[in-house]
């Protein structure tokens, strides 16, 4: 193994310094006709998967890693566009060319025929070219990149896992799970033998899989937020997140707004995200029900992350009953702004209670707890702020964007080790059960 690590990502992600550097189109027709159908209309480009943005960040550091990024980005004028920035090696593709993009129905593909040739044949070319010691990559959930894992052969593959898309109970609280997603990270599962993972439920699912699998212990590396102003607060709570989704838990914050408002009538809700215009549709017509409309107020995602937490602190708690996650990077942002948080008890949000209480938690779906639990926080003003005090303090200690970077980089060299020469991976690598007890 040479001394410097050649490392490639496949992942998707979008930042303001990315798209200065990347040729552009401007979408004007699409969200035209998005429109005329009645379909969600996001901004030409905006900020997602910041988690990426952050690790790029941290790899920008190290001397000794060569670290190739390949990504799709929908709007690009040309097939394929690469550079250099800040020692990074960025190669882009179009995965959104006409007749060949993933909203295209199975009666449109012969029998027999393999998803998303274009990209696989990107993503391919590149992999060839940069012959990578290790590829990492970041979400199997994401089909028409993901997919390309699958030729993939004679380089240790390690998987980042975001979330678990083969989790039975998605299907429990959401209707439109998409079995092309389901099958796509399925198969990868059962090919791949290299995960590493956050929180006890996805280790136990990718377990589930493929009992084979070898799990290692790994972190994302977190949005911290940049100075924000302080601003007049003006709601009560916000709910936040990239997607607002049944998932996300909207319906049972709505459900438990309508409790809170028969003791406090004038409590307002900040809803901040993205959401399909027929689900918002529902949601209204549910808010009517309730009567709860001079008590919510819907804003729309905001193109650039910063811009998004300026906003959401003008609100005095976060309400973040997230159903699938283990601990959500919405939830540890909410407490690096300093808003005191109620959120539902996962595989993982009880951790950050593991030195003293810090949130407050609510049994999933147990709509009048979460209610008595957003009362709490209007009522003691106090316990919040001791709350977001300790939070915040727990947050920054445990999880240190450096550390875990540093951490990703030793797994991927005892990956290298075992995969050539059956090296045992350290103990200390892997994922110990012991330390992220199934609560």
């Amino acid at each position: 193994m040479k001394d410097k690590l050649k490392v490639a990502w496949i992942c998707h992600f979008s930042n303001k310094d990315i798209r200065k550097k990347l040729p552009l189109s401007k979408m004007k027709l699409l969200n035209s006709i998005k429109s005329l159908l009645g379909k969600e209309i996001k901004p030409n480009y905006y900020d997602f998967a910041p988690w990426v943005t952050n690790l790029i960040k941290e790899f920008e550091k190290f001397e000794d890693i060569e670290l190739h990024i390949i990504a799709p980005f929908k709007g690009l004028t040309c097939l394929s566009y690469e550079f250099v920035m800040n020692g990074i090696y960025y190669h882009f593709f179009k995965f959104d060319l006409p007749l060949l993009h993933t909203t295209l129905p199975n009666k449109f593909y012969w029998r027999g025929s393999p998803r998303f040739l274009h990209n696989r044949y990107f993503v391919n070319r590149f992999l060839n070219r940069i012959k990578p010691d290790i590829v990492n990559l970041i979400g199997t959930e994401n089909p028409y990149y993901s997919i390309i894992t699958l030729d993939i052969k004679n380089i240790p593959v390690y998987v980042s896992v975001q979330t678990v898309y083969t989790n039975p109970d998605r299907r429990k609280y959401n209707d439109s799970c998409q079995q092309l997603n389901w099958e796509v990270e399925l198969k990868i599962h059962k090919k791949e033998k290299y995960y590493g993972c956050s929180g006890r439920m996805h280790r136990d699912l990718i377990l589930n899989n493929n009992p084979n699998a070898i799990i290692f212990k790994m972190f994302f590396t977190l949005e911290k937020p940049k100075q924000v102003k302080e601003l007049p607060k003006i709601f009560d709570f916000v709910f936040f997140a990239a997607k607002v989704t049944k998932t996300k838990g909207i319906e049972d914050v709505i459900d438990a707004l309508a409790i809170v408002k028969k003791e406090k009538s004038n409590v307002k809700l900040n809803v901040v995200g993205s959401c399909f215009a027929e689900y918002k549709s529902f949601l209204i017509n549910k808010i009517k029900k309730l009567k709860l409309e001079e008590n919510i107020i819907f804003n729309d995602y905001f193109p650039i992350h910063s811009d998004m937490h300026q906003h959401i602190v003008q609100s005095n708690f976060a309400v973040l009953p997230v159903k699938l996650d283990i601990i959500s990077g919405s939830v540890v942002e909410a407490i690096l702004l300093d808003l005191p948080l109620v959120t539902y008890k996962t595989t993982g949000t009880p951790y950050l209670n593991k030195d003293g209480e810090s949130v407050l938690l609510a049994e999933i779906g147990d709509i009048d707890m979460l209610a008595n639990q957003m009362l709490k926080l209007i009522n003691s003003p106090s316990m919040a702020k001791n709350l977001s005090k300790n939070a915040k303090i727990f947050v920054e200690r445990e999880f240190d964007n450096t550390t875990s970077a540093k951490c990703l980089v030793d797994n991927y060299r005892a990956v290298i080790e075992h995969y050539h020469n059956n090296t045992p991976i350290p103990e200390g690598q892997l994922f110990n059960i012991n330390e992220f007890p199934l609560y």
